[in-house]
């Protein structure tokens, strides 16, 4: 089975560092401090369109792999996906609520804890009762709960009709919130549940995962259609786009998650096929490898240095001083972290997977 996609590791390291970048000045706000989310002068790039990155990387990298798979030996193993999964992802996602829980005082309530501790932090995060010192834990339970059906599906719809289960379901799914926002506002006009679709359905993006799967789904059985995104001018364009774009911040009034999507994969096709597109180096491979850990601990890193990084008269002093100690604070406990703990479940998880 294919190991190693080119690329992949250096686009997971920059969506990881802009979600810390945007974390730490998030947090400075929410201290009251001159932060760049309030400067009218300056566009941070939107943390939360890395996280649709993010989204759409894992839909296309697994889709792919299981895709592969099911070609290789005439199935999926489920049973053997889901303990890789489960051996991946729930160490670390564990931890990190274990260790802000003792690291910081903070009210959890009943519901954040059930929902948190049952694999639904993103359900939790919509009802605005997320893990309050670990909050952007919430998109982990978007991928486990993709993970949870897509991969039964997958190994169950003939391979004929996939690409067309996708395609409604990306359709489907994306107008879903506005569907049932409307009926409700024409009936019940509950704006409270309003809300609370809205929340969901902007942080649990199973159609930005779908887009990245269908693309994997696409590459992995070399299917004529992906020459229309594989030519020279469609290649450079997605990835300048998508660059220029997030760095500028452009938005919609709808559906701008799935137009990032849609161009995030077309980029990311083109860089792991095209040989000319190399964006990798020694630096961004290091960083995607330990990326989870970077995203993980990010937070706590940030909330520790901001309360014992004593405060200077010299706001570039004092921002220099931060940004080195959580940057390189959140690199080392992940390099840590990857070499013991996450390393002691991937080596089991070797154990699972199909050769």
């Amino acid at each position: 089975m294919v190991k190693y996609l080119k690329g992949l590791d250096t686009l997971r390291a920059i969506a990881a560092l802009i979600v810390v970048w945007g974390h730490i000045e998030l947090l400075k706000k929410n201290k009251g401090m001159v932060n760049l989310i309030d400067n009218e002068y300056f566009n941070l790039p939107s943390g939360h369109i890395a996280v649709i990155l993010f989204f759409v990387l894992s839909g296309f990298l697994i889709t792919f792999l299981l895709v592969k798979e099911r070609e290789k030996v005439g199935k999926i193993s489920l049973k053997k996906f889901f303990i890789r999964r489960i051996l991946r992802i729930w160490p670390l996602y564990y931890l990190i609520l274990f260790l802000s829980f003792l690291l910081f005082n903070a009210d959890y309530s009943q519901k954040t804890v059930l929902l948190c501790l049952s694999g639904f932090p993103n359900i939790a995060h919509a009802l605005k009762a997320g893990w309050p010192t670990s909050p952007h834990v919430w998109s982990i339970g978007v991928e486990e709960q993709f993970y949870l059906f897509w991969p039964i599906l997958l190994s169950l719809i003939p391979i004929k009709r996939i690409i067309l289960t996708l395609s409604l379901f990306i359709i489907g799914y994306t107008i879903l919130p506005h569907v049932i926002c409307f009926i409700n506002i024409r009936t019940f006009q509950n704006f409270e549940f309003n809300s609370f679709i809205n929340e969901l359905f902007y942080g649990t993006k199973f159609n930005c995962m779908s887009v990245g799967a269908l693309v994997g789904f696409l590459y992995a059985r070399q299917h004529k259609w992906l020459k229309v995104i594989s030519n020279k001018f469609v290649a450079y364009s997605s990835i300048i786009l998508s660059v220029l774009l997030w760095t500028f911040g452009l938005e919609f009034n709808y559906f701008t998650d799935e137009f990032y999507s849609v161009l995030f994969v077309i980029a990311i096709y083109n860089i792991v096929v095209n040989p000319k597109i190399n964006i990798d180096t020694k630096a961004t491979s290091f960083l995607g490898k330990i990326s989870f850990g970077i995203y993980m601990y990010h937070w706590i890193i940030i909330m520790l240095t901001l309360k014992y990084l004593p405060i200077s008269k010299n706001d570039i002093l004092y921002n220099v001083c931060l940004y080195l100690a959580v940057l390189i604070g959140t690199i080392f406990i992940s390099w840590i972290s990857f070499n013991s703990v996450e390393k002691y479940f991937l080596n089991i998880k070797k154990q699972f997977e199909t050769t």
